[in-house]
């Protein structure tokens, strides 16, 4: 079984609820019996084009067995690109037709996570293990900007209003910014242990983040200045947040038992929007180009759909394998939603419709 790093398993200040939290797929993780299911390759084809019914899943393995592809985003090439973890640490990409490269880190043990658009034209990725933050071209060429402090764990990262990236630093504490020739400024939170976890840039010309610890949601203008927000479900873990196309914040809370997804209003009002079934380990959220918000359930292996209004559809994977764990979320190019698979070891793309399907 591939060794995956989760900050709740290193940090012993992590509260309850954080522990709560990670069960979402560390116990899943240490519980699967050898190497991760490998699963069908899929035949790929091209989306976006409303002919295929919403909803239809197709899965692409990752060429290394045992991979863990964690994070992903759509690529200013017209692929999507993602992490990949263990063993070898790599960036993937992914055509609109399955067709799959992977690219070696120069560095052993980076355990890549998050990865995002930069404004630059390039993909940029965090390494929270080693502390750095990261650029890779199209053509994948790498280049490593360590953080001016030790043991950061950079996780989250996106670009930002202001043409450069932003990214969490969930062990100072931190929201960090780096222009596109790698120049790094720390802004420290002002609730000590908050542990931010993912980004996002909003629809109001700022960013907002997770604070899985805290409970909180997170603001920060370009400038610099910051503002939390509290969570009314008192076991509440908010884990990835994105911007909406009904101009507010939505992310996803796996806290306790009743998971749910949550929205936030750029003002901080908070609405939830529980889940079908319990325990349904809510991770990866994204907008998605037919207006809505589309998100993995990593527990009961589905992708979800939920309006602005707050209307739930779920569509589960197709291959048997109950671990296949849907992780992040991302919306491709070619007007379909990319999702990894941290234990199937592959890519699933999903058809989502044409624009304007579910908006109020």
């Amino acid at each position: 079984m591939p060794e995956i790093t989760l900050p709740s398993l290193r940090r012993h200040r992590a509260p309850v609820r954080w522990r709560r939290l990670a069960v979402l797929f560390a116990c899943t993780l240490l519980s699967v019996p050898g190497p991760a299911f490998a699963g069908q390759r899929g035949t790929g084809g091209s989306g976006g084009d409303d002919t295929k019914p919403v909803g239809t899943i197709v899965e692409f393995a990752v060429p290394t067995e045992g991979a863990n592809p964690v994070g992903i985003t759509g690529g200013p090439d017209g692929n999507v690109w993602f992490t990949i973890q263990a063993p070898v640490n790599k960036i993937g990409r992914i055509t609109p037709h399955g067709k799959i490269k992977e690219f070696p880190l120069p560095h052993p043990d980076r355990f890549p996570d998050g990865i995002t658009s930069g404004p630059d034209g390039n993909l940029w990725f965090t390494e929270p293990q080693h502390n750095h933050v990261a650029r890779i071209t199209p053509r994948g060429k790498v280049t490593e900007f360590p953080l001016p402090q030790a043991d950061s764990w950079p996780f989250g990262i996106a670009g930002g209003p202001d043409g450069n990236v932003w990214f969490t630093e969930n062990g100072a504490d931190r929201i960090g910014r780096i222009t596109p020739r790698g120049r790094i400024t720390e802004f420290p939170l002002p609730t000590p242990g908050s542990q931010p976890y993912r980004i996002t840039a909003g629809p109001d010309g700022n960013l907002w983040f997770t604070e899985p610890f805290a409970n909180r949601i997170g603001r920060i203008t370009p400038r610099g200045e910051v503002k939390e927000f509290a969570l009314p479900n008192p076991e509440g873990a908010p884990f990835d947040i994105a911007a909406g196309p009904d101009g507010n914040l939505w992310f996803t809370d796996g806290g306790g038992l009743d998971h749910e997804i949550g929205r936030i209003t750029p003002q901080g009002a908070v609405r939830r929007f529980p889940l079908p079934e319990a325990n349904s380990g809510p991770v990866g959220i994204a907008a998605g180009p037919d207006g809505n918000l589309w998100f993995t359930e990593s527990n009961r292996n589905r992708i979800g759909r939920i309006t602005p209004r707050g209307e739930l559809t779920e569509f589960p994977l197709p291959t048997p394998n109950p671990d296949n764990t849907p992780f992040h979320i991302a919306k491709g190019p070619d007007g379909n939603m990319w999702f990894t698979e941290l234990i199937g070891n592959k890519v699933g793309r999903v058809t989502v419709g044409g624009r304007g399907h579910g908006r109020p």
